[in-house]
């Protein structure tokens, strides 16, 4: 069979994978209720995994005739087409596997309950029927994405270690392909040379450990963090004391959580932190200190006080934060640049005339006469002129 009729023969083919798996995901997702009972869809999704298997051999045959004949520079792109395939029919397959293998236990369940109420002659009013689903349906677990930020290593491992790398009824290929899916940027590119086989997501969680996972790497990076801080220069801006003093207790307790203490690095990390609060707070905080010891610990509390007092005597009208800011600016601006109110004077309210506009003594004077005004009128009184 030439090139191009295997080609076409295997579009077709990943077209009906392709519809497989949309049914497949329907199948699922799909509840067991007054529509639906459990023993239809357990034969479904079991039909549904008898063609999935089927679908994935097929491929797996025509990518393999595909190889033999095709070009030596379209393999790379061949096999990661292929892949992609392998790696979506694996994962599906192991969803099938998970719920069918859940209705067979639930059903089971209910088959020794009813078979034990039958053999001791229990009345239906005294059996308490046993629940296997519940009506509340939780959100699922999502895993944060890991890009190679050493500081974030722990918090997408230890995710991962207790959703997937844990988990029994997985497989090894399995848990690799969760693996690269969750990955991005530099630790992509760390494992990216590793094909999917059970050794290599060995081999790919302890590469992952030595280069992300180093213990001074992290420490580096939080110090970095705390060192890199944006300063608030307004006492008003809550917002943004609020955020500074988030991103500390942050950076502090993931330190902690490295077994590194404190005190080992107060003597420079305290100036810093001065730097980066307003002057106000800073002031206060020097004038309550009651010895010289340095105590980073004792200066995040007295912000996090600081921040909550003003929250509790200004209430945030505004979201952006800064509404107590435009105000000492708009009442400043009131106070150094006063209002002048300009009054003319009568000689000049007489002298002014708009085209139109009548004589304030005989009521004359319009568009048609345009010689005759307020300070020519013959009616004007005496008093009136210079003398």
């Amino acid at each position: 069979m030439d090139l191009e009729r295997l080609k076409a023969k295997r579009t077709t083919t990943r077209s009906l994978f392709t519809r497989l798996t949309t049914k497949i995901n329907t199948g699922i997702e799909t509840p067991v209720g007054e529509n639906l009972n459990k023993e239809v869809k357990l034969g479904d999704l079991c039909e549904l995994r008898c063609q999935l298997i089927e679908k994935i051999n097929e491929l797996k045959e025509l990518d393999l005739q595909v190889e033999k004949v095709v070009n030596i520079s379209e393999i790379e792109k061949e096999v990661t087409d292929s892949e992609r395939y392998r790696e979506t029919g694996i994962v599906l397959k192991s969803r099938l596997d998970r719920c069918i293998s859940s209705l067979e236990r639930t059903s089971n369940i209910l088959q020794t309950n009813q078979n034990t109420e039958h053999a001791v002659g229990v009345t239906e009013t005294n059996v308490i029927p046993y629940k296997t689903e519940s009506n509340v349906k939780l959100p699922q677990i999502t895993i944060c994405t890991f890009n190679g930020d050493c500081s974030e290593w722990l918090i997408f491992y230890n995710s991962f270690e207790v959703a997937i790398h844990n988990n029994e009824s997985l497989s090894k290929i399995e848990k690799f392909t969760y693996l690269k899916s969750y990955l991005r940027g530099t630790a992509l590119t760390a494992i990216s040379g590793f094909s999917l086989t059970n050794e290599n997501y060995d081999s790919s969680i302890e590469l992952l450990k030595q280069r992300f996972g180093r213990k001074d790497l992290a420490i580096n990076t939080h110090m970095n963090k705390l060192l890199q801080l944006e300063a608030v220069k307004s006492v008003n801006n809550l917002n943004a004391l609020r955020k500074l003093h988030d991103s500390i207790e942050t950076q502090v307790r993931s330190l902690q959580s490295l077994n590194v203490n404190t005190e080992t690095y107060s003597n420079l990390l305290f100036p810093v932190i001065l730097q980066k609060i307003p002057l106000e707070i800073n002031l206060q905080y020097n004038r309550q200190r009651k010895d010289e010891k340095i105590d980073i610990k004792d200066l995040i509390t007295f912000i996090r006080k600081e921040i909550e007092c003003r929250e509790n005597a200004f209430p945030m009208s505004n979201p952006s934060g800064s509404y107590f800011e435009k105000e000492w600016r708009q009442t400043n601006q009131k106070q150094n640049h006063p209002t002048k109110t300009h009054f003319k004077s009568s000689h000049a309210m007489m002298n002014h005339s708009e085209p139109g506009s009548n004589c304030v003594f005989c009521s004359k004077g319009n568009k048609s006469e345009t010689d005759h005004s307020s300070e020519n009128c013959p009616l004007r009184p005496l008093s009136h002129y210079a003398v």
